[in-house]
């Protein structure tokens, strides 16, 4: 049995040294691709600029109307179905509020849906356009990168005011 291998024969010492080399491989490419004259490289925090849009302050605003609004009609329906003495028209009461609740809250998600990808089209539209200005032609996440890149969050935000 060699030096590196476990019980299992798996050589944990080759995984290792494929691991390192797969680092530097990818080290290699990524200051080839950013170290190039073909432009400079920026990170913006998307999340930063989603919290700060006026769309997205509007839209939070919204949801939590739509969601009091189901929680009242729930209310409203449990007070309703509570007040009824037979148990037939107790179960049809009760499964008839269950459906209409269950197709405004379906209603609210798909607008809910549609306005978020409406907001993620104009962030990006928004990154886009401050990129284009400044000749940025990569940008990656903060998380992304340790140092090194200019930061343009708070010009997409001033964009998008």
């Amino acid at each position: 049995m060699a030096k590196y291998d476990s019980e299992g024969g798996f050589n944990y010492g080759l995984m290792v040294i494929i691991a390192i080399l797969a680092a530097v491989v990818s080290s290699f490419i990524t200051y080839k691709a950013t170290s190039t004259h073909s432009g400079r490289v920026a990170v913006v925090d998307i999340d930063q600029v989603a919290i700060s849009s006026k769309s997205a302050i509007a839209l939070k605003s919204a949801r939590e109307g739509q969601l009091e609004r189901l929680r009242v009609m729930q209310e409203e329906a449990d007070r309703q179905v509570k007040s009824e003495t037979d148990a037939e028209n107790k179960k049809k009461l009760a499964d008839m509020y269950a459906a209409e609740i269950s197709s405004k809250r379906e209603q609210f998600n798909q607008q809910y849906t549609a306005a978020l990808q409406a907001l993620d089209q104009t962030i990006r539209q928004a990154v886009k356009e401050v990129a284009k200005k400044k000749g940025i032609k990569i940008i990656y996440s903060p998380d992304s990168v340790v140092m090194g890149s200019e930061d343009i969050t708070e010009e997409v935000i001033k964009s998008m005011q």
